[in-house]
């Protein structure tokens, strides 16, 4: 399997990691019986650039994003050192798969019009050597089938819950 992970883009001196769900801490911290959640997690503020981020991504729930992430709350994130999380190695993630939050584990894919598509970010460790989707799916050992499961689990974690078909936007960060 190819090399995964990414650093950091840092803006305004905010880190931009995707926030862990309750399911996704859990399962982090059975992993690491032994550490404590403010050791391997962070607390961040829902500041207006991660809210615009988080409606970004989720274009047809803007509303509950707001719910979810109300502004000047708390959302919990993988911990940083420096630019990269605490899990990241030289050749990728050191948490095995089943531990792995749901967006390090899709990234740097997303869905759009129930299609994957590729974030172009010059930090993700898998777009190094790859440039289209075929390239990259090979190299992480995946395929669309596995991805939409991990995308739509993101949705139920966050209780992120479509009412209508998602309006066909393409959007790219």
């Amino acid at each position: 399997m190819g090399r995964s992970c990414c650093t950091l883009r840092v803006e305004n001196n905010e880190g931009l990691p995707a926030p862990v769900s309750a399911a996704e801490i859990e399962r982090i911290l059975s992993f690491f019986k032994d550490k404590k959640r403010e050791e391997l997690l962070d607390s961040r503020i829902n500041s207006p650039q991660f809210i615009s981020q988080m409606a970004t991504i989720f274009p047809d729930m803007v509303d509950s994003v707001h719910k979810i992430f109300p502004a000047n709350k708390t959302h919990f994130d993988l911990k940083t050192q420096g630019d990269a999380c605490i899990f990241k190695e030289t050749n990728g993630c050191l948490l095995p798969d089943e531990a792995r939050p749901h967006f390090c584990r899709i990234y740097p894919f997303w869905f759009f019009d129930d299609e994957p598509q590729i974030f172009q970010d010059s930090n993700c460790l898998a777009l190094e050597n790859c440039q289209t989707i075929p390239e990259v799916l090979l190299s992480l050992g995946t395929n669309p089938e596995k991805l939409k499961q991990i995308h739509a689990q993101i949705y139920e974690d966050w209780g992120l819950y479509r009412s209508m078909p998602q309006e066909k936007k393409k959007v790219f960060l």
